[in-house]
């Protein structure tokens, strides 16, 4: 009989680490309680090594977190907490408990137009959120794209749709939200990608609408409008085949398609035009907000929103347990694929992390 893994606890919160929620390039997420209160969360383990071994993963964890701890609305996840050990990093955020987007695809294949569209505007809402929030990186206002729009970043909560995910997310001056410029290339899922990224091309904020306008024409039709077997013959299916809407759907979905997949992006819809188009307008997504008490979770560790590094968190003990001990240090320097001074950074802020950041973590 195999052997049960013993639950791990890092300061207050205690997790399963043989149960994961999902795993990802450089992470993975655990469903954690509080234990003072026994409240549900998402508990992310990022290792430290493979922060350290890459400058872009590092950057795009670091941006990760600057982007979620700026962002609240009802439609999006929130982060609640961060901890550090010697080997790990911790990113505590808001538990969903109705699963994602693709696992309700699975399971239903098509969406009635009324059920796609409800989901369709609450995104649209954390869109605007967002919009609307005064996100500060470096004293200077700014924008988000989050680039990696897809099923499994559509999370629920008590049946209510929650964005989630911003760690291909791009920061833009505020002035340059609507204005292309050259950004990394291939960041996301290609199939949801936008023709602009996946041509590497300039690109704005209007990326996100064609990746939503493909994950809404997936919920409608249980298809993808474009499908290609590498980066290159989907980009020249979407230039060459006119995008195809099944005759069942309604004037209006075919309509918003056509606006949300436009492939000039300076042709394609807005997030507010999308929220008011006809075949939203009467779709209602109010409802009465739970008065849930969550003070509890709202950590005075966070630093401030000028902030751009883990040295800002308050210091907290450390207890490292016997299975937790990677040797990262060690790995970081002679592994690590980054050029020297880079390796000497990383070198630095991991003594920095590991007398600053360390909450307690054991076995139970």
């Amino acid at each position: 009989m195999e052997q049960q893994q013993p639950l791990k606890k890092i300061d207050n919160y205690v997790y399963d680490p043989s149960k994961s929620l999902g795993k990802g390039s450089f992470a993975t997420v655990y469903y954690a309680t509080n234990e003072i209160d026994h409240a549900p969360v998402a508990l992310k383990v990022v290792p430290t090594k493979t922060l350290l071994e890459d400058e872009e993963n590092y950057n795009l964890f670091v941006r990760e977190l600057n982007v979620l701890r700026q962002i609240k609305g009802e439609h999006i996840v929130e982060l609640f907490d961060v901890k550090r050990t010697q080997n790990n990093l911790y990113i505590i955020t808001e538990y969903c408990n109705d699963a994602d987007l693709e696992k309700r695809i699975k399971e239903k294949k098509i969406f009635t137009e009324i059920e796609a569209c409800s989901i369709l505007k609450q995104i649209a809402d954390a869109f605007i959120t967002v919009e609307n929030s005064r996100i500060m990186n470096e004293q200077k206002q700014v924008s988000i794209m989050h680039r990696d729009i897809k099923p499994a970043n559509i999370l629920f909560h008590n049946g209510r749709v929650k964005v989630a995910d911003f760690g291909f997310a791009k920061v833009v001056e505020d002035v340059d939200k609507n204005t292309k410029r050259a950004h990394t290339p291939y960041m996301g899922t290609p199939l949801y990608m936008a023709p602009e990224i996946l041509n590497d091309e300039i690109y704005s904020s209007k990326c996100d609408i064609w990746s939503t306008g493909m994950v809404f024409y997936q919920m409608l039709f249980g298809k993808l409008p474009w499908t290609g077997f590498s980066i290159p013959n989907l980009y020249t299916k979407i230039k060459k085949m006119p995008l195809d809407i099944p005759l069942t759907a309604s004037e209006n979905i075919k309509n918003l398609l056509t606006q949300m997949l436009k492939i000039n992006e300076d042709e394609r819809i807005s997030w507010r035009e999308l929220y008011n188009h006809p075949a939203l307008r009467n779709i209602d997504i109010s409802q009465q907000k739970l008065n849930k008490d969550i003070s509890h979770l709202q950590s005075s560790n966070l630093p401030p929103p000028t902030a751009i590094s883990y040295n800002t968190f308050a210091p907290v003990k450390s207890k490292e347990v016997a299975d937790d001990h990677s040797h990262a240090l060690e790995a970081s320097v002679t592994n690590s694929v980054s050029p020297l001074v880079w390796g000497a950074l990383g070198l630095i802020l991991l003594i920095i992390f590991t007398k600053i950041l360390s909450p307690n973590e054991k076995d139970l």
